[in-house]
């Protein structure tokens, strides 16, 4: 019996970005399901279970930061690794992020190398990976 590859949630609304981090996560190894939007990503994990959760911090309906509480609330999610990945790169909206509850963050343009070991240390540390304030 083999292990089915770790299962990504990207929370991305721009179709470009979105290919780029299908095409560079499966090549990885990785599964991804991309949500567009806040609402498409609640829905789909009221029954999804992902590995981990990419998002992105400017969506269409929303502030990404918002769907943290609904993650780290739900007793099936709340172990479940979140990486910012956004555009919004002073050292403020870090600090939300993290506050927010964020496992890590990456700047946007993505990179591959980047993005690849960071996805794979949270996956790898859960919980212990959490960056300091």
């Amino acid at each position: 019996m083999t292990v089915p590859e770790p299962l990504i949630l990207a929370v991305e609304d721009e179709p470009r970005n979105a290919a780029l981090l299908e095409a560079i996560l499966t090549r990885a190894g990785y599964r991804l399901h991309v949500a567009e939007q806040l609402g498409a990503a609640r829905a789909w994990l009221a029954d999804g279970a992902p590995d981990l959760v990419l998002l992105d911090r400017h969506l269409p309906d929303g502030d990404g930061l918002d769907l943290i509480p609904v993650i780290k609330s739900s007793p099936r999610l709340s172990g479940v690794p979140i990486l910012l990945v956004s555009a919004s790169v002073l050292p403020q909206d870090v600090e939300a992020a993290m506050a927010a509850g964020c496992d890590g963050f990456l700047p946007k343009p993505v990179r591959v190398k980047p993005l690849v070991d960071e996805v794979q240390r949270l996956l790898l540390d859960g919980d212990d990976g959490k960056l300091a304030d």
